[in-house]
C-alpha cells in the first residue's frame, strides 16, 4: 500500500517542482529581458532620482522607511522635478504647481488615466472610478457626480447625524465607567465604519458593542492587508497575479470585497423585488442619471475646500465629462461606487478626525435649544474648515497623486518631454510640507486656511483630495463625515495628551501612497 501511494505520490510532487522551478525561471526571465536597460531611462535624460536596486527599483526604499520621511529626502535632494523607478518602470515626479496645473487640468485628456494594476478580476478596472480609464470613467463620473453635489448630501445628513449620536452616546458610556484614555484611530474608525455601513450599504454594524460583527471584522482584514502580499502583487508579472490560483490564494483582501460585493449585490436585488426605497449612499446610486447640462448648485462654491476652480477648471470639467449619452450606471459600476466609497472613505476620514483637537467656542453657538445643528450652518463654520484644512495639509493621506500620459507631452518651458506610457507622480506630502509654501510648515496652525489668510495659499499647493476633473469624487461627503463628529465632539469632552501620547506621531511603512501611523493614545474627559 504504501509503495504503491509512493509511486502516484512521486510524479506529482516532481511535476510540482518542476513547474515551480518553471515559474522562478520566468519570473527571472520576465525582469531580466524588462529591467537590463530601463534603469539609464533618467539618466538618458538627464533628470536626476534616487539611485534604483535592480527588479525593485526604488520600491524597497518605502517599504523599509516610513513614506513620509522618504518623500521629503528625495524633494529635498532632488529639486521639483526628478526620476524614480517602480520596479523597472520610470516614472517623473512633478512638484512646481504651474506645472501641477498643466497635468491635471490644462492637458487633463493627455493625462486623464491612472496607470493600470494588477488583479483586478473580481471586479474589473471599468467599473471602479478610481481605476477606470478612458471612455469608462467619463461615463461614470458623468453620472455619478450629481450624487455628490450639496442638495444629495443634505438627503443623507440625518443618517451620518444619526450615526454621529451613537458615537458620542458609546465614549459618553465608556467615560462614564472609569475610561480615561482611548486610542483615537480605533475610535474614529468605529464612527467611519458606521458611517459607511449606514449611508452605503443600509445596514446598522453596532461596531462598539459588537466588534465582531461580520461587516468589521471584513473591513478590517481588507484594511489590513500584510505588506509582503502587497509586494509580491506589485513585483510579479501580470500573468500571474490575474491567475485564478493567485487570486484564490494569495491575492490582497480577494474574500472581504467578495463579501462587500455580495452584500451589495443581495440589498439592490432586494430593492428592486420589493420596490423598496431608501434615503443613503446605495439609493442615490441607482437612481442616479446623467443630467443635461451643468451639474453643479449655488451652495456647492461654500463647501469647495480651497480647491482651486478658476475658469481653466471649470472649462476641463466640462470637457471631461462631454458627450457621455448612457444615462445609468450598471449595476457592477455601483457596485464598485460603493466598495471604493468604503475603502477610501473608512481610513481616510477616521485620520484626520484622530488629528483633530478643539473647536468648542466656534460650534456651542452652532447648536439649536435641541443640541441640533443645520447642514448649511455646519458647512459655513469658519475654523472648523480651518482646523481640518490644517490637519489635511499636515497629514495628508494620499502622499503621491498619480497620472499616465496617454501621449508625447512637453512639460511647460522646462524642455523635458513626459512620452506617452510613462507616470507622472505628484508629491502631495512634500508639497504640503515645502516651507516656500507653507512657513514654518511642521507646525500646526489653522490660520493658514482662516478666510483672511486664503489669498496666501498658492494654487496647486493643498491637494489633499486633488484637483481638476479627476479629483476626489467623495470630498463633501469626507468632509461633511468629519465636521459634524467634531463639532459633537468638543461639545461634550476635552483631550489631552498622557504619557502614551506619542509626539511626533509615529510614522509606519506603507508599500501604497498613503499615509500610515502607530497609533493616538490621548485622555478623555467630560467638560
Amino acid at each position: 500500500m504504501t509503495s504503491l501511494l509512493g509511486s502516484i505520490l512521486a510524479p506529482l510532487c516532481q511535476t510540482y517542482v518542476l513547474c515551480l522551478i518553471g515559474g522562478i525561471v520566468a519570473v527571472i526571465a520576465y525582469y531580466h529581458f524588462s529591467w537590463r536597460n530601463a534603469f539609464s531611462y533618467w539618466k538618458d535624460r538627464h533628470i536626476s532620482g534616487p539611485k534604483p536596486i535592480p527588479i525593485f527599483g526604488n520600491i524597497l526604499t518605502t517599504v523599509l522607511k516610513a513614506r513620509p520621511f522618504v518623500e521629503m529626502e528625495w524633494y529635498q535632494k532632488y529639486g521639483k522635478i526628478y526620476g524614480i523607478y517602480l520596479l523597472a518602470k520610470p516614472r517623473l515626479t512633478v512638484a512646481d504647481p504651474v506645472l501641477i496645473k498643466q497635468i491635471l487640468v490644462q492637458n487633463f485628456n493627455a493625462f486623464r488615466n491612472r496607470q493600470s494594476q494588477p488583479g483586478s478580476n473580481r471586479l474589473t478596472v471599468r467599473t471602479i472610478i478610481n481605476r477606470a480609464r478612458d471612455d469608462d470613467w467619463k461615463r461614470v463620473r458623468a453620472i455619478a457626480s450629481p450624487t455628490f453635489t450639496s442638495r444629495k448630501m443634505r438627503i443623507m445628513y440625518a443618517l451620518i447625524d444619526r450615526c454621529c449620536d451613537d458615537f458620542i452616546d458609546s465614549l459618553d458610556k465608556d467615560v462614564s465607567n472609569g475610561v480615561n484614555e482611548v486610542e483615537l484611530k480605533r475610535l474614529m474608525g468605529a464612527y467611519t465604519m458606521d458611517v459607511i455601513a449606514s449611508c452605503a450599504f443600509a445596514t446598522k454594524t453596532n461596531t462598539y458593542a459588537d466588534p465582531n460583527n461580520p461587516f468589521t471584522t471584513s473591513a478590517f482584514n481588507l484594511l489590513k492587508v500584510p505588506v509582503w502580499k502587497g509586494v509580491l502583487e506589485t513585483i510579479l508579472p501580470s500573468f500571474i497575479v490575474n491567475t485564478y490560483m493567485y487570486r484564490h490564494i494569495v491575492s490582497a483582501g480577494g474574500f472581504e470585497i467578495d463579501f462587500f460585493v455580495n452584500f451589495a449585490k443581495s440589498l439592490i436585488q432586494k430593492r428592486k423585488e420589493n420596490h423598496e426605497k431608501r434615503n443613503d449612499f446605495l439609493q442615490l446610486l441607482m437612481d442616479a442619471e446623467r443630467p443635461e447640462g451643468d451639474i453643479r448648485e449655488a451652495s456647492d462654491a461654500n463647501e469647495a475646500h480651497h480647491v482651486n476652480e478658476g475658469r481653466d477648471e471649470m472649462t476641463a470639467n466640462a470637457e471631461s465629462i462631454a458627450g457621455v449619452l448612457e444615462k445609468k450606471l450598471t449595476e457592477d459600476e455601483i457596485l464598485g461606487i460603493c466598495l471604493l466609497f468604503f475603502i477610501a472613505g473608512y481610513e481616510t476620514t477616521s485620520s484626520t478626525l484622530s488629528f483633530c483637537d478643539r473647536l468648542y467656542e466656534e460650534t456651542k453657538e452652532a447648536f439649536n435649544e435641541k443640541g441640533e445643528m443645520d447642514y448649511e450652518v455646519l458647512s459655513r463654520l469658519p475654523f472648523l474648515d480651518a482646523l481640518l484644512s490644517e490637519t489635511l495639509r499636515n497629514y495628508p493621506l494620499i502622499l503621491r497623486l498619480q497620472r499616465e500620459a496617454m501621449e508625447d507631452v512637453m512639460l511647460g518651458n522646462t524642455g523635458v518631454k513626459i512620452e506617452k506610457g510613462v507616470s507622472v507622480e505628484i508629491p502631495v506630502y512634500a508639497i504640503h510640507h515645502d516651507p516656500d509654501h507653507y512657513p514654518d510648515p511642521y507646525t500646526f496652525n489653522p490660520d493658514r486656511f482662516m478666510p483672511e489668510n486664503r489669498d496666501h495659499i498658492k494654487p496647486y499647493t493643498y491637494l489633499p483630495f486633488g484637483s481638476g476633473p479627476r479629483n476626489c469624487i467623495g470630498m463633501r461627503f469626507a468632509l461633511l463625515e468629519a465636521k459634524l463628529a467634531i463639532a459633537k465632539i468638543v461639545q461634550k469632552f476635552r483631550f489631552s495628551r498622557v504619557t502614551d501620547t506619542d509626539v511626533p506621531v509615529i510614522y509606519m511603512t506603507a508599500l501604497l501612497y498613503v499615509l500610515k501611523f502607530k497609533r493616538l493614545v490621548v485622555g478623555v474627559h467630560k467638560r
